[in-house]
């Protein structure tokens, strides 16, 4: 094992030996033995490691899994609500403005003026006997 295999092994391992295979425990324990600088590196890592572990102490919180599923059973009955009342409102206006729109046409209590109901007659029948072939041709 050289400088270089020591590196890779200690970034892939760690710098905790003892959790090293043994065939490579026993080889970076020689090498160590022999470099200062290998145990340079060895020593940085160990610091690097210290500082990780003292950073990564998460607080431990009381029902943190309840808490959270709470959190997402509030928000999912939420959610189910406003569906519920967009699925009531969205027919509920449409009927209303149907009725209201009815209401006012009643109350305008207003005939057509009789020249455009003629008019739309006129325009109905000649349309409907054009195309059903009851006119003559006249060539």
């Amino acid at each position: 094992m050289n400088e270089q295999n020591f590196e890779e092994y200690l970034d892939l391992h760690g710098s905790e030996l003892s959790s090293w295979p043994e065939h490579l425990r026993d080889e970076a324990n020689e090498l160590l033995s022999k470099s200062s600088s290998v145990q340079a590196l060895l020593d940085a890592q160990v610091a690097v490691d210290q500082v990780l572990a003292d950073v990564m102490i998460v607080p431990k919180t009381f029902n943190l899994e309840q808490k959270i599923m709470a959190r997402f059973a509030a928000q999912k009955q939420r959610f189910e609500l406003r569906n519920w009342s967009a699925f009531l409102w969205k027919p509920a206006f449409a009927a209303t403005c149907s009725l209201a729109f009815g209401i006012y046409l009643g109350a305008a209590n207003q005939e057509l003026p009789v020249d455009l109901a003629e008019d739309l007659t006129y325009v109905t029948f000649y349309d409907y006997e054009e195309w059903s072939g009851e006119v003559e041709d006249e060539s």
